[in-house]
């Protein structure tokens, strides 16, 4: 699915924030609980982490001129 290792550990990381973000959601609405919360941020912080990475080794992906 990745071309490389860092694309592979980006990849790995927004698929665990996309299942965090949205279970922190669901557990923080349904019983209010603050374990919901902080797992939504975390899903949250990971998403942007990993958008961010893919971001900066895209770069790298186009600067051998193919």
């Amino acid at each position: 699915m990745a071309a490389n290792r860092q694309q592979g550990g980006y990849l790995g990381e927004f698929i665990v924030g996309f299942t965090m973000f949205p279970a922190g959601l669901v557990l923080f609405t349904a019983s209010s609980h603050v374990i919901g919360f902080v797992l939504a941020i975390a899903g949250l912080g990971l998403l942007a982490h990993s958008a961010v990475g893919f971001y900066r080794i895209k770069k790298l992906e186009y600067s051998n001129g193919s």
